[in-house]
């Protein structure tokens, strides 16, 4: 039976989807400069910032703060345009992007950062997603980047659920200057909220499931590899609940054995590529790997549901996709640094690394 709720909102993101960046896009922007793409951009829905954050930012920030500043408005017309059901998990899910904003400012805090030095780097620059995702308003936002230092920002954040995440670790950062279990204890925040705000409604609700356990899965294995990377021996201190791969086949992974859930979360080779990146420090490559695989995983189920959560993720995945595959042009056409812009490619006509 068609669910009158969805209908419309589900016409509304099928024509969203259309300003998408297409194939072909990234085909011509394949070896080009910043500056040629950030023109090419111009012809798109990505004009409107580009022609605001000129006035702010030069080059490179400016391609950054662009990508950043057109998702997170894309994110937020998304959430207007979506079913009220929906809205709650929806909600929690891009409040990542909060976290990873507050991951941002504890961390220029910490290396005594000015604002000037890394706002551009937030999500939102101009329009904070946690106006839609928390309850950090814009100037909430301006007031949070404007703290001395890190304990004057967890002081503040202390309103907010994040606060009391971060207060708990407090102690720790004041004696040590570590901001690891601070960050740590977000994870687990973000990760405990995103599982308890997903209700079934539609009853096909499955995949978004899956997906969340498999977020959960991703993110486990990447925190054993940090902290392996580290020297830490003991684990079990970073792996979040609720996961399907349990906590000491993880450890065994780091320790020289995949098990059959880690080969399908990390694909062919896994423990090879899992040892190889935890060995030479390459743990933005594992995050990429683990991204790309459930990328692939997931948004064949998820495009092809009509009306329903799995459809509205399938959005907001490719938002995501879109966001990340412009970054790496920069990395490449900007810092020399090889990256992968094909890791979310539905045609396989998209070239790798600019090849």
């Amino acid at each position: 039976m068609t669910d009158s709720t969805y209908t419309g909102k589900y016409g509304s993101l099928r024509a969203m989807a259309t300003s998408l960046l297409s194939t072909g896009f990234y085909e011509q922007a394949s070896g080009k400069s910043p500056e040629e793409i950030l023109k090419m951009l111009s012809e798109t829905r990505y004009r409107k910032q580009i022609d605001e954050l000129s006035q702010l930012y030069q080059m490179p920030d400016l391609f950054e703060a662009v990508i950043n500043a057109t998702m997170a408005k894309s994110l937020q017309e998304a959430y207007i345009a979506m079913p009220p059901l929906a809205q709650p998990f929806v909600m929690a899910y891009i409040s990542k992007w909060d976290i990873e904003n507050i991951k941002v400012v504890l961390s220029s805090k910490t290396m005594g950062y000015e604002l000037t030095d890394t706002s551009h780097f937030m999500l939102a620059v101009k329009n904070p997603v946690g106006i839609l995702a928390g309850s950090i308003s814009k100037p909430d936002y301006a007031n949070l980047l404007a703290q001395k230092d890190v304990v004057s920002v967890v002081n503040y954040l202390a309103k907010f659920g994040y606060g009391t995440v971060l207060m708990s670790h407090i102690d720790d950062y004041a004696k040590n200057g570590s901001l690891a279990p601070m960050l740590t204890e977000l994870g687990f925040y973000y990760y405990t909220h995103l599982a308890e705000s997903l209700r079934f409604y539609k009853g096909d609700e499955g995949p978004v499931y899956e997906y969340v356990i498999a977020m959960i899965d991703a993110e486990n294995v990447l925190n054993a590899a940090k902290a392996a990377y580290s020297g830490v021996q003991d684990i079990q201190q970073y792996v979040i609940k609720g996961g399907s791969i349990s906590a000491s086949q993880i450890a065994e992974a780091v320790n020289g054995k995949a098990s059959e859930a880690l080969s399908k979360l990390l694909g062919d080779g896994a423990q090879d590529s899992l040892s190889r990146y935890i060995t030479a420090g390459k743990l933005s490559e594992l995050e990429a790997v683990l991204k790309r695989s459930l990328y692939k995983r997931f948004m064949p189920t998820f495009s092809s549901s009509s009306q329903s959560l799995s459809y509205i993720m399938s959005y907001i995945l490719r938002l995501e996709a879109e966001r990340d595959a412009l970054r790496a042009l920069l990395l490449q056409g900007y810092y020399g640094i090889k990256a992968d812009f094909a890791l979310y490619a539905h045609n396989e006509a998209v070239k790798q690394n600019g090849s």
